[in-house]
């Protein structure tokens, strides 16, 4: 019976369906916030030295496969049906000969509903993951600062890739605030075959540094923000999960989500909670807007779920 499974082997939309009519239920109407979104930190070897960056190349083992396809089964069978992959650099992972490919491959085989990868895109892009998610922050000029000089060999990844689903992730930090709307521009003017654009802010994982920019500074650039999308440019965030942003009005640690690495696993993101509070995660902003209902919000996860 092939009836309720898709061409490449996920769940079909009846059995998505199924799924997230109850769910959405429990997490809107009663307020449970239940486990849904797993994140897997592959491995922790990257080939970029990112400011900003606290997870990559720490020395730690990438995890084995056995570690990785019993995380998958584990995490299906406590509910959760949405997984990513990051890193470090996803791409670099390997157990033998065994790749990535190999991994998105078993979590559709288990069930999950979509498989999300997060990359710096000069390691390839993997064309069977439902949506691709590429750092890019900023123009040549900007981008260096905080990645290095990868610009041009990003793009070219990114154009050559021929994926249906690829987004950009930018961090706003004060390296690269200022080129926020150049950027924005230069995506849509250019036609860079993409999703839009997700911003999230740095957070001071381990202490407050140069980068860190105080809530009246990332004020100034949310209002920013919700201007662009008002004007029509490729942002990703909703209004409304901005806003929560802003304000500061959203739940920390909400257990909607978990990230596993070899060490073990936590709620929401590897930090501490002590940063909580200077959090800039704005992906959390936006299930929290999708809670309350915001129209912005249910009209993004819609959009790019």
């Amino acid at each position: 019976m092939r009836w309720w499974r898709t061409p490449g082997g996920g769940p079909s939309w009846l059995r998505r369906i199924g799924f997230y009519l109850p769910y959405a239920w429990r997490f809107v109407v009663l307020r449970r916030v239940e486990p849904l979104i797993y994140g897997i930190a592959v491995t922790d070897r990257c080939n970029f030295s990112c400011r900003g960056c606290i997870v990559a190349n720490t020395g730690r083992p990438a995890m084995s496969w056995t570690q990785l396809a019993g995380a998958l089964h584990a995490a299906y069978q406590r509910g959760f049906r949405e997984l990513y992959l990051s890193g470090g650099e996803p791409m670099l992972w390997r157990d033998g000969a065994r790749t990535l490919t190999e991994v998105i491959a078993e979590a559709r085989r288990i069930g999950f509903f979509h498989v999300r990868v997060y990359t710096n895109g000069t390691a390839g892009l993997p064309a069977s993951a439902d949506t691709v998610w590429v750092s890019m922050d900023g123009l040549p000029d900007t981008f260096i600062q905080r990645r290095g000089d990868h610009f041009h060999q990003v793009e070219r990844a990114v154009r050559s890739s021929g994926h249906p689903r690829i987004a950009l992730i930018f961090v706003i930090d004060r390296a690269t605030a200022g080129g926020v709307e150049p950027f924005l521009r230069w995506v849509r003017d250019s036609r860079l075959p993409v999703m839009g654009v997700m911003f999230y802010f740095h957070t001071p994982y381990y202490g407050y540094d140069e980068l860190y920019l105080d809530s009246a500074e990332r004020a100034a650039v949310i209002d920013a923000l919700v201007g662009h999308i008002r004007a029509g440019l490729p942002v990703i965030n909703s209004r409304a999960g901005l806003l929560a942003l802003r304000s500061g009005n959203w739940r920390r640690r909400m257990p909607i989500a978990s990230v596993l690495d070899v060490d073990g696993e936590s709620v929401c993101c590897r930090a501490a909670n002590t940063v909580c509070p200077d959090c800039g995660y704005a992906a959390c902003t936006e299930l929290t807007g999708l809670q309350r209902l915001r129209p912005s919000a249910v009209r993004g996860i819609l959009r790019y779920w």
